[in-house]
């Protein structure tokens, strides 16, 4: 299905506003604003990524209220095509999840360390080399939340123009921050990393392994 030019004009307006969550999100993640809010909160920037959680929550339910409405379908599969493209969707939610699991997702979305506090015990900051794990859906992929993510969006049966903005903001932002996330792991982990990603594939599970 071919858009017209209003919903084209709708569809880039929706782009931008994805891509303002986007640029919050990552400036709230950068080294310099998490140093800022160390230096601010003391020890309880434990809490922060549980800040980060609500804030990112809240901002994405505020996108999703002002974003245009886009039904316009672009395709529908039926039949055999759509239920392989549930199950392969469904894949993607069963790595989602397993992800989660494998990296302590209660740690990861800051419900850890607010339950700590709120017992009056000292929470738990994140770290990257101590919270590194190879274990379970890791030893799969080395970015299993984000193959997950871009599977399922990508695996969609049917998709309206607004599905199809969504979908390809999320897939090019995960992208991004698989690319930038290696960068960090590599500088904090050094060899360990090295060894890792020798091993283990980036997003396609099985896919042949870098050889030296």
């Amino acid at each position: 299905m071919t858009a017209s030019p209003e919903a084209g004009a709708d569809a880039a307006y929706a782009l931008g506003l994805w891509t303002g969550w986007a640029v919050l999100h990552s400036v709230l993640a950068t080294r310099r604003v998490k140093a800022a809010f160390e230096l601010a909160l003391g020890p309880r920037y434990a809490l922060y990524p549980f800040f980060y959680t609500v804030v990112s929550v809240w901002t994405f339910w505020v996108v999703l209220q002002k974003e245009p409405d886009l039904p316009q379908v672009m395709w529908a599969f039926h039949g055999l095509p759509k239920i392989i493209l549930h199950v392969a969707q469904g894949a993607g939610l069963a790595l989602l999840f397993w992800a989660g699991v494998s990296l302590g997702g209660l740690k990861l979305l800051g419900l850890r360390q607010l339950w700590s506090t709120l017992r009056g015990q000292v929470p738990d900051e994140t770290d990257p080399v101590k919270d590194f794990s190879q274990r379970g859906a890791y030893g799969l992929v080395r970015h299993p939340m984000h193959a997950g993510g871009m599977l399922f969006l990508l695996a969609a049966p049917r998709q309206t123009l607004g599905g199809l903005v969504f979908a390809v903001f999320g897939c090019a932002y995960m992208l991004l921050g698989t690319l930038l996330e290696e960068r960090r792991l590599a500088l904090a982990l050094g060899p360990v990393w090295d060894d890792y990603v020798g091993r283990v594939p980036m997003l396609v599970p099985f896919l042949a392994k870098r050889r030296n």
